[in-house]
């Protein structure tokens, strides 16, 4: 390689170096000076096709759930008994909470927090709840790897 091909090999690498740099530093230029919130986007999965049992992490792949068992009398606290099942070789620990929603859709409060479970491997253990009052007309049960 002779000595003017590496110059021109060093003048392009010094170019395209600056090219990188100037386009960074032209990137974290603000051009917004009234720096207005992000509007939120639009969830596009419908509130009524929102899953009963929301799993977080990765637990959904191994953690499997049967018919809920569900207790409610116009005069009675609904209350909400959900088996579930850890398809694994080893125990998870996991957390759970239940959800209650008037009939309106509105979450009740207080909410219920989170309980922690130790699922042993291929035994149905059984996440229950109940709701403080008597207004509850649904639930959701969601869980997630114990913190």
């Amino acid at each position: 390689m002779t000595n003017n091909a590496i110059v021109k090999m060093m003048k392009l690498a010094v170019i395209t170096l600056g090219a990188v740099v100037g386009s960074s530093l032209l990137a974290g230029c603000d051009t917004n000076p009234v720096m207005a919130p992000f509007p939120g986007r639009p969830d596009l999965l419908p509130a009524e096709h929102y899953p009963q049992i929301a799993v977080t992490d990765t637990l959904d792949e191994f953690l499997f759930f049967a018919k809920a068992n569900i207790q409610s009398a116009p005069d009675k606290p609904m209350s909400v008994s959900v088996p579930a099942r850890l398809a694994e070789e080893y125990a998870v620990n996991v957390q759970y909470k239940f959800e209650f929603y008037n009939g309106s859709g509105r979450l009740m409060k207080p909410e219920m927090d989170f309980q922690y479970l130790r699922m042993p491997s291929r035994v149905q253990v059984f996440m229950s709840g109940a709701a403080l009052d008597t207004d509850a007309v649904n639930w959701r049960l969601i869980v997630r790897s114990a913190k």
